[in-house]
C-alpha cells in the first residue's frame, strides 16, 4: 500500500490506492476517475496498516471516495482514537455510513472526522494545510531524486543548449510505485482541462513525452499523436505523423521536462499549419514557475525547479558553464 510515512503520523491517499489496486487487477483497463470505491481487499490493507502502526496517528484521505460496503468501517471502532478522516464527501452517502459505522467520531466542519482521543493532535496540527500539501511534498520528493548534477555542462537534446542540472525522467520509470503516483497526480491535474476544453488528442514530441502521453491517454481515454523528429538534434522529417493533425481539432501538448520551450514552439507551428488548435500543455516539470512562451494560455506542471530548491541555469556553450563556475568562486 502506498502511504506517506512521517514521524508521528501516516497519511493514506485512499483514492490513489484504489486506482493502484485497479491497475494491478486490470492492467489493460487502467482508467483515471474522479469517483473511487473502497473494495473489501483494499480495506483489508488499510486495516492492516492501522493495526501495525498503533503508535502513530493514521490520516485517511477520503477525497474522491463515493462508495464502500455498509458496515465495512465498523471494524475500525477499536482504533477510533488514532484515526482522522479528511476530505469526506456526501456523494454516495459515504459520510452517513461513517457516522453509522463509527458513532464515536467527532466532526470538524463537514469533511473532517476524528476520535475524541485526538483532540490534542487536532489542535496542534494544521490538518487542512497538512492534507493540502502532502501530495505536492511527495511529488517534490520523487522528482528531486531524479535530479542529476554532474558538475559539468549537460547537453539538453531538445534545445541544443546546456544546463547545470538534468531531471532524468527515465529513472522514474524504474520505480513502479513512484511512477504510478506521478502519473495519477498528472491525470488528476489534466482531467478538468480535458473536459472543459474538449481536447481531441494529446500531442508529444520527445521520447519520454511520448511514453507519458501514451499512458496518460490511456488513463483519460484520449488519443495520442507523436511528432517524430522535433527538436534541434533531430531532423525535421516528420513522416506521416503530421497527417494525424486534423483541422479544427483541439490538442494538448504533453512533455516530461520543459527547459526553453523549443519543441513546444515547433509543435505549435505545426498544428497551426494544419489549422488545428493547441489549447493546453502539461508535463511533469519545468525550468521555472512563471515561464511564458506566449504560445499557449494554459500550461500546467506538477513541479518546477524553484520548488525543487535547485538553481537551474542554461548555457549556450560548454565554456559558459566554466566561466559561471569561476565567477561563483
Amino acid at each position: 500500500m502506498f502511504v506517506i510515512n512521517e514521524k508521528n503520523y501516516i497519511i493514506i491517499p485512499i483514492d490513489y490506492n484504489a486506482f493502484f489496486y485497479s491497475a494491478k487487477e486490470n492492467p489493460k483497463k487502467i482508467r483515471y476517475s474522479k469517483d473511487y470505491v473502497i473494495s473489501d481487499n483494499l480495506f483489508k490493507e488499510i486495516f492492516e496498516c492501522i493495526n501495525s502502526n498503533q503508535n502513530k496517528v493514521i490520516i485517511l484521505d477520503m477525497r474522491n471516495i463515493v462508495f464502500y460496503n455498509p458496515r465495512l468501517f465498523g471494524d475500525l471502532e477499536p482504533y477510533i482514537d488514532k484515526i482522522v478522516f479528511v476530505n469526506v464527501g456526501n456523494v454516495g452517502s459515504v459520510k452517513q455510513r461513517l457516522v453509522e459505522d463509527l458513532e464515536g467520531l467527532e466532526w470538524e466542519g463537514e469533511s473532517i472526522g476524528f476520535g475524541t482521543g485526538l483532540k490534542v493532535f487536532m489542535m496542534s496540527s494544521n490538518i487542512c494545510e497538512l492534507i493540502n500539501s502532502y501530495r505536492k511534498d511527495k511529488i517534490i520528493e520523487i522528482i528531486f531524486d531524479l535530479v542529476e548534477n554532474e558538475n559539468k555542462p549537460i547537453l539538453l537534446e531538445s534545445s541544443g543548449l546546456y544546463g547545470n542540472y538534468y531531471v532524468n525522467i527515465k529513472k522514474m520509470f524504474l520505480n513502479v510505485d513512484n511512477f504510478y503516483f506521478i502519473m495519477f497526480c498528472l491525470a488528476e491535474m489534466v482531467y478538468p482541462y480535458i473536459i472543459s476544453k474538449r481536447i481531441n488528442a494529446f500531442v508529444s514530441s520527445s521520447k519520454n513525452g511520448a511514453i507519458i502521453a501514451n499512458i496518460l491517454g490511456g488513463l483519460l481515454d484520449v488519443k495520442e499523436v507523436h511528432l517524430i523528429g522535433v527538436g534541434p538534434k533531430y531532423s525535421m522529417e516528420l513522416c506521416d505523423s503530421v497527417k494525424c493533425i486534423q483541422e479544427e481539432r483541439k490538442y494538448a501538448y504533453i512533455f516530461d521536462f520543459m527547459c526553453t520551450g523549443t519543441e513546444l514552439k515547433i509543435v505549435s507551428a505545426l498544428i497551426n499549419s494544419k489549422r488545428g488548435y493547441l489549447v493546453y500543455s502539461a508535463g511533469i516539470a519545468r525550468y521555472k514557475e512563471n515561464i511564458n512562451f506566449n504560445l499557449i494560455k494554459d500550461m500546467d506542471v506538477i513541479v518546477d525547479t524553484k520548488e525543487l530548491g535547485i538553481k537551474y541555469k542554461i548555457f549556450g556553450e560548454p565554456g559558459d558553464f566554466e566561466i559561471e563556475k569561476e565567477v561563483v568562486k
